[in-house]
């Protein structure tokens, strides 16, 4: 099961998001798929998971994101987001199997992602992420987790 790149079509994977994050990224896709790519992994003819990397600031940032956001692009960094599995295929690690597929696709880029949910870290940090900021809202806390390579000798 390897890593497929959509291109800029990225409506058979929007498909399998949720509709609120549907909502989001079909309205503006035209405006960033120039500087992002979708990547899924597929079952015979179905995706089961993806997610888009933005080699720029990717849409709808929060407050605190907006804060950020620019020293991770000045340092290459790209942003992974709406990483997805359909719930169809849930239990079978295509998360982590994405994750994977993407790290080894490009071995020397970093990413940096925002999660909402601090549930999500310990999945992010057993994939090679790890915490570097928290915001200081209480009442919608985001951590901003990166992943940087091993740089080898």
């Amino acid at each position: 099961m390897g890593l497929i790149n959509l291109r800029h079509d990225g409506h058979s994977f929007f498909n399998i998001l949720p509709d609120d994050w549907q909502d989001v990224i079909e309205s503006v896709w035209d405006d960033y798929k120039d500087n992002a790519s979708i990547y899924v992994l597929k079952e015979a003819m179905d995706i089961t998971a993806g997610g888009i990397v933005f080699r720029a600031a990717p849409p709808n940032m929060t407050d605190f994101e907006v804060e950020e956001w620019q020293k991770y692009v000045n340092a290459n960094f790209h942003y992974i987001g709406f990483l997805f599995v359909d719930p169809k295929y849930r239990g079978q690690s295509l998360g982590s199997k994405w994750l994977s597929a993407l790290k080894v696709q490009f071995p020397d880029q970093s990413y940096w992602l925002t999660i909402e949910e601090e549930g999500l870290r310990t999945f992010y940090e057993k994939n090679g992420f790890r915490s570097v900021s928290k915001s200081k809202d209480e009442d919608n806390p985001e951590w901003i987790l990166i992943y940087q390579p091993e740089k080898s000798n």
